[in-house]
C-alpha cells in the first residue's frame, strides 16, 4: 500500500517536472528537496536518503551536470565542498513541493482532512517509533 502511495506522488512530481522541462532521475527529487530544506553535504543525502557515498557521489553529478546543484568550496574546511541549489534547481525544488502538496490535496479530498491528519500521524508514529 505503501508503494502505491508513493508511486501516486513519483508521478505527480515526474508529470509536472516535465512540463517544465525538467528530467532527473526520481532519487533526484528527494536529494533536491533536502537541500532545498537546507542541507549543504554529501553525508547529509546519505543519510536522509539511506544510500550509499557512491550513489550519492552519482546522483550529485548528475544534479550538477542538470545544472541544478553547484558544488562550492567549504569555507570552514577546505577538504569539503558544499552543494547548493543553483536557481534552477530552485526552481524544480519548487515543482516537486507543488507536487507533493498537490497530491495532499488528492488525498485530502478522497479522505477528508480529518482523516488525512490521522493517516500522516500514524505514518510518522510508525516511520519514527522511538521518537528520535
Amino acid at each position: 500500500m505503501l508503494w502505491r502511495l508513493n508511486q501516486r506522488y513519483l508521478a505527480t512530481i515526474r508529470d509536472r517536472l516535465a512540463e517544465s522541462g525538467f528530467e532527473l532521475p526520481q532519487p533526484g527529487y528527494w536529494a533536491l528537496m533536502v537541500l532545498a530544506r537546507g542541507g549543504t553535504e554529501a553525508g547529509q543525502l546519505m543519510g536522509e536518503m539511506g544510500v550509499s557515498k557512491q550513489a550519492v557521489s552519482k546522483l550529485v553529478d548528475v544534479l550538477v551536470s542538470s545544472g541544478l546543484v553547484d558544488r562550492r568550496p567549504n569555507d570552514a574546511d577546505r577538504r569539503r565542498t558544499d552543494l547548493l541549489l543553483s536557481a534552477r534547481g530552485q526552481k524544480a525544488a519548487g515543482i516537486i513541493e507543488d507536487a507533493a502538496r498537490a497530491t495532499e490535496e488528492d488525498f485530502i479530498a478522497e479522505l477528508g482532512a480529518e482523516r488525512f491528519a490521522n493517516v500522516v500521524q500514524m505514518l510518522a508514529r510508525l516511520a519514527n517509533p522511538h521518537g528520535d
